[in-house]
C-alpha cells in the first residue's frame, strides 16, 4: 500500500485517489514536470505535489511570494558565504586612475594610451579568477580601460553552447573554459581583448610551506583554450579580438609586476610606475574583498556560538564557487537553515586563530595558526594546502561541519580525501562528500544527500545545544 507523510495508519482510513498527473511549473525558467496527486481522506481532500524543489511544491503565486520571503528572511540571518563571495569578487572597488597625463606626452604614448582607454577586456569567470578577480578588474580599471567584462557563471546552457570545440577531457572546471570564452567572443559585446592568465603560482596563505603553485592542469587551460579556437582558423583575428595568455606568479610580487609590465607596455605604452601602482591596487582590492567577507562570516560565526546553531564550511577550491560546477548543492544546504562558509570567508583575525588553534601552538604541534604541517608535510599546492588548513579549522570548531566537494579527475584532491576525512573524524565532526562532480548535475541524488545531510546536522545541533547548556551550568 502506498505511504504518504502524515498518514502512519491509512490502512485504517477511508480514502481515494481522485487524480494524479503531470503538469510543469512556471516559477523559474527550468519549466520543471510536477507531480499532482489528489486524494480524498474520509471526506476531506487533500493534494500532494511531488516537484524538484521547494518552489514547485506551492501551486500560487501568493503561496511562492511568501515561500521567498520566509526564505529571505532565514538567509539573512543565515547566509550562504559562496553568493556573498561571488558578489565581492566580480564588482568594482573604484580604483584611482594610475595614469599620467600631461601636455608633454608623445605622439607615440598618446596614440597607445587611445588604444588603452578604447580597450573592453573580456575575463573567463573560470578556475582562479575565483581567488583573483578583485586584483585584474582593479588592476585594468586603473590604467583606465574602457570596461572589463566577465563571462557569465556556467550554466547547462553556456557549456552546451561554447563546448564543441574540445578535443581531450580534463576536469570539468578545466573544460568547460573553453565554453567561457566562448561565451565572451560571440555572446559578448564590444569586447576586443580576452585576458586568461596562465597562473602558475597563487598568494601564499600557509605558514613555512614548501611553495605556494596552482594546479598545473588550471594553469595550463588557457593555452589548450587558445589552440581550440586557433587549430583550424584563428577566430579571435576573425572577430577583431587580441587574446592575451600570460605566465603569472602571484608569489612574488615583483616578478608579477615585471611579468604585467612586459605584457601592457608594448600594448599600451604605461610605465614602471603606473604598472607598479596598478599592481598595488589590484592588491589592495584583494584585501579589501577578503577582509570584508571575512567580517561578515565573523559575525555569523559568533551568532552560531551564542545560539548554538551550526554552519557548514565549503572544503572545495575556488571554482567550486561557481553555481554551474557546484551543482546549487550549497544553495539547497543553506535554504533549510544552515549558513554556509566558503575558506575564503573563514575568519582570520588574530583572536579567532588562536581560539581555534591556540591549543595545537601552546602545545607545540604547529608553529603559527596558518601552519599544516602536522598533518601535510609537502604543502607545496595552494589550493590543495588551504583545504586542508580549512579541514583542520572546522575540526577544531565545534559550531562548524565540513562538505567536501571534489570535481571528476581532480589529480590534487585525490591524496587528500582520506587526509580532510581523518582530521574530521579525528574531532567527531560531521563530514560530508560528494566527489567526482562533472558536467552532469543528477538532481534527485542530490535532493536525497541534501535531506540526508540536513538530518545528521539536526542531530549534531542538539548534541551542540546540550555541551552549551552544560557549560553554563557549570
Amino acid at each position: 500500500m502506498t505511504n504518504f507523510i502524515g498518514f502512519e495508519n491509512l490502512d485504517r482510513i477511508d480514502y481515494e485517489t481522485i487524480r494524479g498527473e503531470e503538469t510543469r511549473c512556471y516559477f523559474c525558467k527550468n519549466l520543471c514536470i510536477r507531480t499532482f496527486i489528489d486524494l480524498r481522506v474520509n471526506g476531506d481532500k487533500k493534494r500532494y505535489i511531488i516537484a524538484t524543489c521547494d518552489k514547485g511544491e506551492v501551486e500560487s503565486k501568493e503561496a511562492l511570494k511568501k515561500l521567498m520571503a520566509s526564505r529571505n528572511k532565514l538567509k539573512e540571518k543565515y547566509p550562504n558565504f559562496v553568493e556573498i563571495a561571488n558578489k565581492l569578487l566580480f564588482k568594482s572597488y573604484k580604483p584611482p586612475q594610475v595614469i599620467k597625463n600631461n601636455k608633454f606626452i608623445n605622439l607615440f604614448r598618446k596614440k597607445k594610451l587611445e588604444t588603452l582607454k578604447n580597450t573592453v577586456v573580456g575575463i573567463p569567470r573560470v578556475l582562479n579568477t575565483y581567488s583573483l578577480a578583485p586584483f585584474f578588474r582593479t588592476y585594468f580599471e586603473a590604467l583606465s580601460v574602457r570596461k572589463v567584462v566577465f563571462s557569465d557563471f556556467t550554466s547547462e546552457e553556456l557549456y552546451r553552447r561554447g563546448s564543441k570545440r574540445g578535443s581531450i577531457d580534463p576536469c570539468f572546471p578545466s573544460k568547460v573554459a573553453i565554453a567561457h570564452v566562448h561565451n565572451l567572443l560571440f555572446e559578448k559585446e564590444g569586447i576586443n581583448l580576452i585576458f586568461f592568465p596562465c597562473v602558475r603560482t597563487l598568494p601564499g596563505e600557509i605558514y613555512k610551506a614548501e611553495g605556494h603553485w596552482a594546479c598545473p592542469t588550471v594553469s595550463a587551460t588557457p593555452e589548450v583554450v587558445k589552440a581550440s579556437f586557433t587549430k583550424e582558423r584563428d577566430e579571435f583575428k576573425e572577430r577583431g579580438v587580441l587574446y592575451l595568455d600570460p605566465v603569472l606568479d602571484f608569489e612574488d610580487e615583483e616578478l608579477l609586476e615585471r611579468q604585467l609590465y612586459k605584457v601592457f607596455n608594448p600594448l599600451w605604452g604605461i610605465t614602471k610606475e603606473e604598472n607598479r601602482e596598478a599592481v598595488r591596487l589590484g592588491f589592495k582590492a584583494l584585501r579589501e574583498y577578503r577582509e570584508t567577507l571575512q567580517s561578515k562570516a565573523k559575525e555569523i560565526l559568533r551568532r552560531l556560538e551564542e545560539e548554538g546553531k551550526v554552519g557548514v564550511v565549503l572544503l572545495g577550491r575556488p571554482y567550486h564557487n561557481d553555481p554551474g560546477i557546484n551543482h546549487e548543492i550549497l544553495d539547497e544546504i543553506n535554504k533549510r537553515g544552515y549558513p554556509v562558509f566558503t575558506i575564503d570567508s573563514l575568519p582570520r583575525d588574530e583572536e579567532t586563530l588562536y581560539k581555534v588553534f591556540g591549543k595545537d601552538v601552546g602545545e607545540g604541534r604547529i608553529e603559527n595558526p596558518l601552519d599544516i604541517r602536522d598533518v601535510w608535510k609537502k604543502c607545496y599546492s595552494e589550493n590543495s594546502s588551504m583545504k586542508v588548513w580549512a579541514a583542520k579549522y572546522t575540526a577544531r570548531h565545534p559550531n562548524l561541519a565540513g562538505i567536501d566537494l571534489s570535481s571528476f579527475r581532480c589529480g590534487h584532491d585525490a591524496p587528500i580525501y582520506s587526509l580532510i576525512e581523518e582530521i574530521l573524524e579525528e574531532t567527531k565532526t560531521p563530514y560530508f562528500t560528494f566527489h567526482e562532480l562533472d558536467e552532469n548535475k543528477p538532481s534527485g541524488s542530490i535532493k536525497i544527500r541534501v535531506e540526508t545531510i540536513d538530518y545528521f546536522l539536526k542531530r549534531y545541533e542538539e548534541e551542540v545545544l546540550k555541551k552549551k547548556a552544560g557549560e553554563v551550568l557549570v
